[in-house]
């Protein structure tokens, strides 16, 4: 017998009644409906400085990339380099079809520059 007056055959694990798991489960849903939100994109730090440039700001305010809608020969598209203060340091984060492919690319470069290389821990 142990300490609590319980007998090991009353710790033996036994079926459990489910039969609440199908309402469970609906009002698990109907909270989790009420409650959503879509997930937050690069595209939403993103300002418009001007007609067709697009700044890409951190949280505290800092400048992290530049967007530009430029147009070569009858197409369209935006140029995403980085936000350095000296034009000759910024760097070509690449041309994309689409605003949000361009943040997208502009954000996931910054988030890259705040890790290590490789692996976890920087091991590879």
């Amino acid at each position: 017998m142990f300490e609590s007056g319980r007998e090991a055959k009353d710790w033996i694990a036994r079926p459990m009644d489910h039969q609440d798991g199908v309402q469970d489960h609906l009002d698990a849903l109907a909270r989790a409906r009420l409650t959503y939100t879509q997930k937050w994109h690069p595209m939403l730090a993103a300002v418009e400085t001007e007609p067709g440039v697009w700044l890409m700001v951190a949280q505290f305010g800092e400048p992290y990339a530049i967007i530009r809608l430029i147009e070569i020969g009858k197409q369209r598209g935006y140029r995403a380099v980085t936000a350095n203060e000296n034009r000759e340091d910024r760097e070509l984060v690449g041309y994309y079809t689409t605003l949000r492919a361009a943040t997208q690319a502009a954000h996931a470069r910054w988030v890259r520059r705040h890790g290590t290389l490789g692996g976890v821990n920087g091991k590879t």
